[in-house]
């Protein structure tokens, strides 16, 4: 490995974002092109914090002289000069131990009293009170083994840099509860089913307190900074409730809350001029899961994507948080939605005579497809290489994706043949603690992979039952189920070689594959 260059070492000069990323800094000021393009907050001076040396005695020692809770208080975190920075998660240096039960994940301190400030929505200043145990505990199991998991780069992790900072912010409105609800439905789903009537609780609050916050902006009693936190709050806990739905059986109903979230962020997006650098974080974040989900939906005939919103909407994302969230860049997705937009123009006239203008389209597609170069910015520091084969896998999957339904291959064409083999080469090398990977999966096992290929079902079996056991999603299991009610068509039929019209007319309703 080569030796970095003088000129590439970091310095301590840096703001502290880049610092806890280990990324360079450009050392902007006041905010450093790194921070302003991902949303994070970017300062410069120096964090105090008070020595944890509690951490250097027993426990059966302190225990004696001190609490409980207010032993577990201190061996969580305490601040000096605490600013809402210093609230991230991702700064926070805490001393958990491995396993949800230790006794740090029994009890955070979590309430806020604080200055506002008029130029941001969230508060400045914040001083830590106590949650109960119940709502601590699902707190701390949401931020230290949920939320890793959702990202590739943990140094760029929406979820906890903006979804729990607003939550915590915020404690009496919906996305408080919709943090709690997506943790506790992750609990139940690993077999814990104390938490299941818990579940339901926290989604029930979250439901009633997202209804009457969409009331009040409706009745425009809300104006001012508190309209625009009101918005903020109804386009997180949205999120989050997709997020729910999603996971825990990934019915129909995540659909619903996707609709509502198309609409209201096309109306949100006229407003980007007058939002803080906070809101506009959380803006792109929203319209880069949504967009996904709809885009990814749609390539598995169970979702009809709303095209012309939602290729509004992917323009005007920047690239870092799109390729942040999917892994893969902008324009890949906007070449996935126009192939969805192309079959929907064809329908179920014959695919081998398409019309000039529907096949000069494709050929474009196709174009593009082979040359596009997906350059992953350096501020994703060591996870470049798993971020470029990402990207390449999902490429690859386009490409297979259009050749499947435009062109109405089956898995026996030579051209098909190859790209499948393209993609099973470098799935192996995908790291499967994110569901990044879910999509190529899906789309390589329904569309790639021939009946007599037993070691390559047997090898994405394998990574689908993998993927689910990371985090048990419910929509990981509805593609395997999808995916094996394919390969049962397929054997019985082997001489009938269909395309992705194989796909259509599933019985188990809309998918999320993002």
């Amino acid at each position: 490995m080569g030796q970095r260059t003088k000129g590439e070492l970091r310095t301590r000069s840096g703001c502290r974002k880049c610092r806890e990323r280990r990324v360079k800094c450009p050392e902007q000021r006041p905010i450093c092109s790194h921070c302003k393009r991902l949303g994070f907050t970017c300062r410069y001076e120096i964090k105090l914090n008070w020595q944890d040396v509690v951490l250097f005695e027993s426990h059966d020692s302190i225990s004696k002289e001190l609490p409980e809770d207010l032993l577990v208080s201190i061996q969580s975190w305490m601040f000096l000069n605490t600013a809402q920075a210093d609230f991230d998660p991702g700064s926070l240096k805490t001393d958990l131990k491995d396993s949800p039960d230790h006794p740090s994940m029994q009890a955070v301190d979590l309430d806020l009293e604080y200055q506002s400030d008029a130029l941001t929505p969230y508060p400045q200043y914040l001083s830590p009170f106590r949650l109960g145990e119940a709502e601590s505990y699902l707190w701390s199991y949401f931020d230290q083994f949920m939320t890793p998991q959702i990202v590739i780069d943990p140094g760029f992790n929406p979820y906890r840099h903006i979804v729990l900072k607003m939550a915590a912010c915020f404690r009496e409105g919906p996305l408080f509860q919709c943090v709690l609800a997506a943790a506790a439905n992750q609990l139940q789903s690993t077999g814990r089913d104390e938490y299941k009537s818990v579940m339901w609780l926290h989604r029930a609050k979250a439901l009633r307190l997202l209804r009457a916050q969409i009331a009040e902006l409706a009745s425009a009693e809300t104006d001012g900074a508190g309209c625009r936190t009101s918005k903020d709050q109804v386009i997180a806990s949205t999120i989050m409730l997709t997020f729910f739905e999603i996971s825990k059986d990934c019915s129909d109903s995540w659909t619903v809350h996707s609709d509502f979230a198309r609409s209201f962020l096309s109306s949100r997006l006229r407003d980007v001029g007058s939002m803080s650098a906070e809101q506009e974080a959380l803006l792109y974040f929203a319209v880069t899961y949504f967009v996904s989900h709809d885009i990814m939906a749609a390539t598995g005939g169970t979702l009809v994507e709303a095209a012309e919103m939602v290729s509004e909407m992917c323009k005007s994302t920047n690239n870092s948080t799109i390729l942040g969230i999917t892994g893969c860049t902008k324009d890949l997705l906007i070449l996935i939605s126009e192939i969805t937009q192309m079959s929907l123009l064809i329908g179920k006239s014959n695919k081998n005579q398409l019309s000039p203008e529907v096949q000069r389209r494709r050929d474009n597609v196709e174009r593009h497809l082979h040359q596009l170069r997906q350059d992953i910015p350096g501020e994703f520091g060591t996870f470049i290489s798993e971020f470029a084969m990402v990207a390449e896998v999902k490429r690859l999957t386009t490409i297979l994706y259009l050749y499947s339904r435009i062109d109405g291959a089956g898995p026996h064409e030579p051209h098909i043949i190859r790209v499948t083999s393209q993609i099973l080469s470098i799935l192996p090398k995908i790291s499967l603690r994110t569901h990044t990977g879910l999509w190529p999966l899906f789309i390589v096992a329904t569309l790639g992979v021939r009946p007599e290929c037993d070691e390559d079902r047997k090898f994405l079996l394998s990574r689908l039952t993998e993927l689910y056991e990371t985090r048990q999603l419910a929509n990981v299991n509805k593609a395997r189920l999808i995916v094996e009610d394919v390969w049962r068509l397929r054997d019985l039929r082997p001489e009938d070689s269909q395309g992705w019209t194989i796909l259509e007319g599933r019985r188990h309703g809309a998918i999320s594959l993002a």
